[in-house]
């Protein structure tokens, strides 16, 4: 079945020197102009390519790849706003249409936005800021140290809220944050803790003894590939140490320490030394 606001295989029906014309169903041929058209492709080939409407609501075939598909979630640009709503960049020559009616706070050009993507009671593709209506607080089917896919969203008492794989909503707590993290970027992580009520505590780190095992290899590899010493000591700055680590300079300075009560590294202000 062909979808709009997705990509889909369709298969090329004629080609021309101003383009190619797919077969697609109910909506008839698309024309896809030769200068989106792959090279060496021939009329029986499928391609695939995503389907929207352009300005006048007509289908139209791109090979063009959108940021964020009908169903998805993504953070956005706002273009511009008129009498009607926003619209809001999303890789594609139309802008996503957000009515005012889907925006949780108003939009203004410049802005980014976390939007879902739909498509409205009229065949519309359209973007939503009311996440609610997409994102899940109950989780179905993650497990405690599951990797999953973030989107950071906004702060509050508890923490940051995050998107869990397009479909849920988690927090990330202070302790588990490690390293500064921006409002609609998108992450990797892990669920920390699948509470009783099934909401998400999330982590940037793979929880359980193993991060700090790993945290303290990658020191002492360090330093013996640097003849056993390291200028990175517990002053130096957050940026290099995250770079090279991996790790907020809070949590890297607490593995200095439990290297140097096991007398692995010795510690002055030149930097670390392996203790030989």
């Amino acid at each position: 079945m062909i979808k709009i606001g997705q990509f889909n295989y369709l298969k090329i029906a004629q080609k021309t020197a101003r383009g190619t014309f797919l077969f697609a169903g109910e909506f008839g041929q698309l024309f896809l102009p030769a200068k989106l058209t792959p090279s060496h492709c021939e009329v029986g080939d499928k391609i695939q390519v995503f389907l929207y409407q352009d300005a006048n609501d007509k289908v139209v075939a791109t090979t063009q790849k959108p940021r964020v598909e009908i169903g998805g979630i993504a953070c956005l640009k706002v273009v511009s706003v008129s009498k009607v709503g926003a619209f809001l960049d999303w890789g594609l020559p139309k802008d996503l249409f957000v009515p005012f009616g889907q925006q949780s706070k108003k939009m203004n050009p410049g802005e980014f936005h976390i939007v879902a993507v739909y498509e409205d009671n009229t065949g519309r593709i359209c973007g939503s800021s009311k996440l609610n209506r997409f994102v899940k607080p109950e989780s179905k089917g993650l497990k405690t140290g599951q990797p999953v896919s973030l989107i950071v969203g906004d702060k509050t008492d508890l923490g940051t809220k995050m998107i869990v794989n397009q479909s849920y909503w988690g927090i990330l707590h202070e302790s588990d944050r490690f390293r500064e993290i921006r409002y609609g970027q998108q992450l990797k992580g892990f669920i920390k803790n699948v509470r009783q009520d099934k909401r998400l505590d999330i982590t940037l780190k793979k929880p359980g003894f193993e991060q700090n095992e790993t945290l303290a290899n990658k020191i002492l590899k360090h330093l013996a590939e640097n003849n056993g010493h390291s200028t990175i000591n517990d002053k130096a700055p957050p940026d290099l140490i995250y770079k090279t680590f991996g790790v907020s300079k809070k949590v890297y300075k607490a593995e200095l320490g439990s290297l140097y009560k096991q007398r692995k590294i010795t510690i002055d202000k030149s930097g670390i030394h392996l203790v030989e």
